[in-house]
């Protein structure tokens, strides 16, 4: 029997095949390639995660920083200026600034205090500051309209006169109060005339002042205003001798003053006084050159004061905005999808201002430097260092003048606060003094000075300074105890008016006029004018409002 075998064929593939695969192979590999492509697009561009994540801690430091502002003195939306409180234990403040100009691919800057401008971010297409602004109002009394002439307070009697010869140890006087309109606001002297003739020689001078009245009704030691009468003026009978006053203004409705005669030179006599020796109450009369004073309630001087009261205008409005929040909007590169934007509520809603000025001597204060201009914002008027040694438990036993660096207009709305006492009797007092709402050389001279009492009062008073060697008096608050007094300030110049508080209670507000100082003192001091004096605390704010 025969047995057939058959050979085993090697496998392959036909050219049919081979084709088809490739053509199948090809197809695979593209969509491969397209899934792929796809894939690569889906996943994150590191370069943008980048951008993103320091863009996002830049505006988060913006944030963070502006969360703790005191202060903001710069407010654009490609720009913000700030303080901070202390952060390097030097006691002062600390200023911060972030910019951008606004051209893409420019960087973004911080400036820390003084120092050099430094780029925190690159190439940043957008940065956008927004804010939320609160607005507050405080109303308060507009400048008195001021009325016609009146007559004040008078005594013509005739019933029993006597004559009172002035030397250098006995001097007369009169104490009177006004019986002001009920909506009187201040009133003011314009004229006094009393009865004199002349004793002996024509030689005597004799000043006639007008002085504020104690508790007592005795005249206090400050004159307001005076002037001379000549004894050569007069005759040997009685005549009605006036005198006019331009500066005792702003005297409050319940407030007094005393007409005082006295000695100034003479051989023996500078003249006589003509009196009422059974008609009183209120005059006044020394034995020992104004040292001491008597009131006598049985007897009156001749007199006439006239005057003008002032009554309410409409009230005024001073306005201060305040950032309750900031906006923060940054993109780095020129991508949209890279930026971010944060937002922050500032914690101590920081007043919008252009200067500020504040002292609770704790510190030097020539060290201090809120504004970071790498000079101390107070300096010594006479250039020599600050005695550390005059701070004692946050209170400045005054030696000194120190000036508010660097020099400022202040011709927007300025708040001034003064914690002060004069600690020694005689002398100008504890003083305040601001040259404001400069313009060109033309500014408003004001000063407040303190002056203890020898019955241990303090009595405030306020002028206003109208050419050289000529002040206005805008306020006298007396019977103040012997602690810290508190003044406050509001200066105005749109409205050119100036309105004053003491210890929270207010007193007036008063119009000025600008003048051609003569120099160009553009700063607040502080100083003690002939007498021991204090400082606790003192503010000057510049600005609050856009």
């Amino acid at each position: 029997m025969r047995h057939t075998t058959r050979a085993t064929e090697a496998a392959g593939f036909t050219l049919i095949e081979l084709v088809v695969g490739m053509a199948v192979m090809s197809v695979l590999m593209v969509a491969l390639g397209s899934a792929v492509m796809l894939a690569s697009k889906a996943l994150p561009d590191e370069q943008r995660l980048d951008r993103n994540l320091t863009s996002s801690q830049v505006a988060n430091r913006i944030a963070a920083e502006l969360e703790e502002a005191v202060h903001v003195t710069e407010r654009t939306n490609r720009a913000v200026t700030f303080t901070v409180t202390d952060r390097d234990d030097d006691g002062s403040p600390e200023r911060l600034r972030y910019a951008w100009s606004g051209a893409a691919g420019d960087g973004l800057t911080r400036q820390y205090n003084d120092e050099s401008e430094v780029e925190i971010l690159g190439d940043v297409h957008h940065f956008e500051l927004s804010y939320d602004v609160a607005t507050t109002t405080e109303e308060y009394p507009g400048a008195p309209v001021e009325g016609d002439e009146t007559l004040l307070s008078v005594y013509d009697g005739s019933e029993d006169l006597k004559s009172y010869s002035i030397d250098a140890n006995k001097w007369i006087g009169q104490y009177f109060q006004p019986d002001p309109p009920e909506d009187a606001v201040t009133w003011s002297v314009t004229r006094v005339l009393f009865q004199a003739k002349k004793r002996g020689a024509s030689d005597g001078k004799t000043a006639v002042q007008l002085r504020q009245a104690d508790g007592d009704g005795l005249p206090t030691g400050g004159v307001l205003e005076q002037h001379l009468l000549y004894e050569s003026d007069l005759t040997d009978s009685y005549t009605w001798r006036e005198f006019t006053f331009e500066h005792v203004s702003g005297l409050m409705p319940d407030d007094a003053l005393c007409l005082i005669l006295a000695f100034v030179s003479a051989d023996v006599h500078s003249a006589r006084i003509r009196y009422e020796s059974d008609e009183g109450p209120g005059r006044l009369a020394t034995s020992d050159g104004g040292a001491n004073w008597n009131y006598d309630s049985g007897k009156k001087m001749r007199y006439y004061v006239y005057g003008r009261y002032t009554y309410p205008a409409p009230e005024q409005t001073a306005t201060r905005d305040y950032v309750t929040g900031v906006r923060v909007s940054l993109q780095a590169g020129d991508d949209p999808a890279a930026r971010v934007n944060t937002a922050v509520r500032t914690v101590n809603a920081p007043e919008l201002l252009s200067a500020v000025w504040e002292l609770d001597f704790n510190s030097d204060p020539t060290a201090l430097d809120a504004n970071a201009d790498g000079q101390g914002d107070w300096v010594v008027r006479d250039g020599s260092a600050f005695d550390a040694a005059s701070l004692d438990a946050g209170v400045w036993q005054a030696n000194a003048t120190l000036d508010t660096f660097p020099e400022n207009d202040f011709n927007e709305l300025t708040t001034v606060e003064v914690r002060f006492r004069a600690t020694s009797v005689g002398g100008t007092g504890a003083v305040f003094w601001i040259n404001a709402d400069w313009t060109g050389s033309n500014a408003v001279p004001l000063y407040a000075a303190l002056q203890l009492q020898p019955n241990g009062s303090q009595t405030l008073t306020v002028y206003r300074k109208v050419s050289n060697g000529t002040l206005i008096r805008l306020a006298t608050v007396v019977g103040l105890s012997a602690d810290f007094v508190t003044l406050r300030l509001l200066i105005d110049p749109d409205l050119d008016t100036v309105n004053i508080r003491v210890n929270g209670r207010q007193y007036s507000t008063h119009a000025y006029a600008t003048w051609p100082t003569g120099n160009d003192d553009r700063f607040a001091s502080i100083l003690p004018w002939d007498c021991d004096a204090q400082f606790d605390y003192v503010s000057v704010r510049v600005g609050g409002n856009d």
